[in-house]
C-alpha cells in the first residue's frame, strides 16, 4: 500500500517556459499549468485559477467525491464478486455434466463390449454345433457300415452271396479306416490385443479451453458484419452489410480505410482482399492499398459470403436473388469451391440422391484441417442450422442446436480452431458455442447479457469477435 500511495507525493513543479518559476495557476482556456510570468505575458484575458484555490476547492469536494467513487467501486466489486461466484458454480455444474457424459459413454461402451462378447460366444456356440454335426454325420456313416457288415449272411439269397463277398470286404476296410482320430473339427478363439492408445482414442479426450478478454473496442454504433485478422495485432473489419473495409489494430486505432464497398470479403494467402458485390453479381480482388487487380462475373448467381479454404482456394455461398426462404424448383442455393482466379472447382447444392437440397440460404462457411466444410444455413429470419459436408460433398451431419428447438437456434458465424472444434456465434443465447468435429455440443465459451456476438475469426491464439452492437473484442484463446 505504501508504494501505491507514494505516487501521490509530488515535488514542486517548475514552469516549462520559465525555468526558475514555480507553477502558480492552471489556465482553463489553454488547459495548461502556468507560472505568474505566463499569466502576465500570455494569459491575462484567459480563464485561469490559482493552484491554491483549486486545491482548496478539491479538499472541500473531495470527501463527497471519494464517497461516490467508493460507492460505485464497491458496487462494481460486489457485482464482479457475484459474477466470479457464478463462474465457480458454473464450473461445478460443468464438471457434473461432463461426468454424466463420461458415465453415459462408459455404459455405452460397456454395453457394446458386452454385446460384442455375446456375439463371439454365439459364434463359438454355432461353430461348436457345426463341429458336433460333422462328428455325428461320421458316426452315423460308421454305424451304417457296421450294421451292413453285421448282416446275417444266411438271410441273403444264394445267388447274392458271391456278389456280397467283395462288397463286404470293401465295407470292412472302410469301417476300419473310419476312426475318430482321423477327423478334427474345432472352434478356436484368438484373443485380440489390448491397444491402450486405441482405447483412449475411442473414449475421447479432456480439453482445457480458456478464453480471456484482452482488448475491448467500443467505437462503432452499427454492427460488425465481417472481420478477418491479418496479424496478431491487426484485423480488417467491415461495419454493416454495405460498408467498406477498415484496418483496425486491437487498441481500436484505425490504420487504413479502403473506399470500395462490398457485401463480404476474405484475405488471400498473398494478402489480397477478395470482395463480393451481391447486387452486381461479381467478386473482385484488390490490394490492401485499394488497387483493383481483377474482377469475376458470377451471373445469374449472387455471391453472399466468402471465406478462404485451408489450401488457398475460396469458398463462396450463392443464391439466385429470389425469395430468400421460399424455394421453387428453379431456386439455386449453392456453395462453390473456387480458385483465386475464379475457376469453379466444386459445387455443393444437393445431397447424394441428387434431389435433396442441402441449403435454404447458405451464409458463412468454414473449412477444417481435415477438409470438412461447415455452412451456416439460414432457414428463416430468426432460425438456422449447420450443414457439415465431407470434401466430396457427402453430408456428414446437420446440427440444430443444443437443448433448443430448431426455430430457436440462429447461428451467424462459424470457425474451426486448430483441433477442429467448431466455434459458433448464436444470436438467441448471445454466446459463442463450441462443438466437436462430429457435431456434439461441448460447451458455451462465453455468454453476454446485453450484447450479441456476431462474427468471429481466429489468428494463432487470438480470437477476434465482432458484435451486433458495433463492438470488437479480442480474446486470448487457449486450447490444450
Amino acid at each position: 500500500m505504501a508504494s501505491s500511495l507514494h505516487k501521490f507525493q509530488f515535488a514542486l513543479k517548475m514552469c516549462e517556459i520559465h525555468d526558475k518559476k514555480e507553477i502558480h495557476a492552471y489556465c482553463k482556456t489553454c488547459k495548461k499549468k502556468i507560472c505568474t510570468l505566463c499569466i502576465k505575458e500570455d494569459h491575462t484575458t484567459h480563464d485561469w485559477e490559482t493552484i491554491t484555490d483549486i486545491i482548496r476547492e478539491k479538499k472541500r469536494s473531495l470527501p463527497e467525491e471519494c464517497k461516490k467513487i467508493r460507492a460505485l467501486t464497491l458496487t462494481g466489486l460486489r457485482n464482479n464478486l457475484d459474477r466470479f461466484d457464478g463462474k465457480i458454480r458454473e464450473q461445478d455444474a460443468d464438471f457434473e455434466a461432463t461426468k454424466t457424459i463420461l458415465n453415459c459413454s462408459r455404459k455405452s461402451y460397456v454395453d457394446k463390449i458386452d454385446q460384442l462378447f455375446d456375439d463371439k460366444i454365439d459364434e463359438c456356440r454355432q461353430n461348436t454345433e457345426d463341429s458336433k454335426r460333422k462328428y455325428k454325420e461320421k458316426r452315423e456313416e460308421l454305424k451304417q457300415r457296421s450294421e451292413f457288415i453285421d448282416r446275417d449272411i444266411n438271410t441273403l439269397p444264394d445267388h447274392d452271396i458271391l456278389d456280397m463277398e467283395k462288397e463286404m470286404r470293401d465295407e470292412l476296410d472302410n469301417a476300419l479306416s473310419c476312426t475318430a482320430d482321423k477327423y478334427t473339427f474345432n472352434s478356436v478363439f484368438e484373443p485380440g490385443k489390448t491397444d491402450e492408445n486405441a482405447l483412449k482414442d475411442m473414449i475421447g479426450e479432456i480439453h482445457r479451453v480458456s478464453l480471456e478478454e484482452t482488448h475491448d473496442i467500443d467505437r462503432y454504433s452499427k454492427y460488425i458484419f465481417s472481420l478477418h485478422p491479418v496479424s496478431e495485432t491487426n484485423a480488417f473489419v467491415k461495419v454493416t452489410e454495405d460498408g467498406c473495409l477498415i484496418l483496425l489494430d486491437r487498441t481500436g486505432q484505425e490504420l487504413k480505410t479502403m473506399k470500395t464497398p462490398c457485401r463480404d470479403f476474405t484475405i488471400s494467402n498473398e494478402g489480397e482482399c477478395i470482395l463480393t458485390d451481391e447486387n452486381k453479381c461479381i467478386f473482385s480482388v484488390f490490394t490492401q492499398d485499394d488497387v483493383k487487380i481483377r474482377t469475376f462475373q458470377t451471373k445469374p448467381l449472387h455471391p453472399c459470403t466468402i471465406s478462404k479454404a485451408k489450401n488457398g482456394d475460396i469458398l463462396v455461398s450463392f443464391w439466385d436473388g429470389g425469395a430468400k426462404f421460399i424455394l421453387s424448383k428453379t431456386s439455386r442455393r449453392i456453395v462453390r469451391r473456387m480458385s483465386p482466379m475464379g475457376e469453379v472447382l466444386q459445387t455443393y447444392e444437393f445431397g447424394e440422391d441428387g434431389k435433396t437440397r442441402l441449403f435454404i440460404l447458405p451464409c458463412r462457411i468454414a473449412e477444417s484441417t481435415f477438409s470438412d466444410i461447415c455452412v451456416v444455413n439460414w432457414r428463416s429470419e430468426i432460425s438456422g442450422n449447420l450443414v457439415v459436408l465431407h470434401k466430396d460433398g457427402r453430408l456428414k451431419f446437420t446440427y440444430y442446436g443444443h437443448g433448443l428447438n430448431s426455430p430457436m437456434f440462429y447461428p451467424v458465424d462459424v470457425e474451426y480452431d486448430s483441433k477442429c472444434h467448431l466455434l459458433i456465434t448464436e444470436i438467441h443465447t448471445k454466446g459463442i458455442h463450441m462443438l466437436s468435429s462430429e457435431g456434439m455440443y461441448l460447451c458455451t465459451l462465453c455468454q453476454y447479457q446485453n450484447i450479441h456476438p456476431y462474427v468471429i475469426a481466429i489468428y494463432d491464439d487470438n480470437l477476434w469477435c465482432g458484435f451486433l452492437q458495433g463492438r470488437v473484442k479480442v480474446f486470448k484463446y487457449d486450447e490444450s
